[in-house]
């Protein structure tokens, strides 16, 4: 298995083998090509699922993804900021759920910076219903914990943020 920098992970397909490097794995999951599902709770307790796939990895383990200013979801994470995203492979062989919690971001500089580091733009369909900008706000997920599970190979392993930030950061490892 190669567990350089420049290791790619077939987004089709996991072998047990792969596992080694899992943060790999998992950033290749989420490099903003792939649509992710978001988890949120209304104020009933109810869960609420949907697709999102304007999203931003480039400060991973916090991301962004861009909506309606006035989605259900933006006022869901305002009452309960506890999120989680699922991303999957092609032929679900692999999982990824990121546990955290999401803050909506709404002043200009902020959905500038988030616009520009967004890679697909092609599902932006809630820009349609605006003539005033900029009518979309940001949400910000701080990941807190990260669960990659391959049904086939009955692997599950979970891991916290801080071990993400320690195996992201090789000064972090060394003290």
């Amino acid at each position: 298995m190669n567990t350089s920098p420049e290791f790619t992970f077939d987004e089709t397909t996991f072998d047990i083998e792969d596992s080694g490097d899992l943060l790999g794995l998992a950033r290749s999951l989420i490099n903003g090509h792939h649509p992710g599902i978001l988890a949120t709770v209304d104020p009933a307790g109810q869960p609420h699922l949907r697709w999102m796939s304007t999203l931003a990895f480039g400060e991973f383990p916090v991301f962004h993804t861009l909506t309606a200013a006035n989605a259900r979801k933006v006022a869901h994470i305002r009452a309960n900021p506890q999120v989680n995203w699922m991303f999957y492979n092609k032929d679900l062989t692999f999982i990824l759920n990121l546990r955290g919690r999401a803050h909506v971001l709404d002043d200009p500089a902020t959905l500038k910076q988030v616009w520009r580091s967004v890679e697909d733009k092609t599902h932006t369909y809630f820009l349609n219903e605006y003539s005033h900008r900029p009518g979309f706000v940001a949400i910000e997920t701080q990941v807190d914990s990260v669960e990659c599970t391959s049904p086939a190979s009955g692997l599950r392993v979970q891991v916290k943020l801080e071990d993400l930030q320690t195996a992201a950061n090789p000064a972090v490892r060394a003290t």
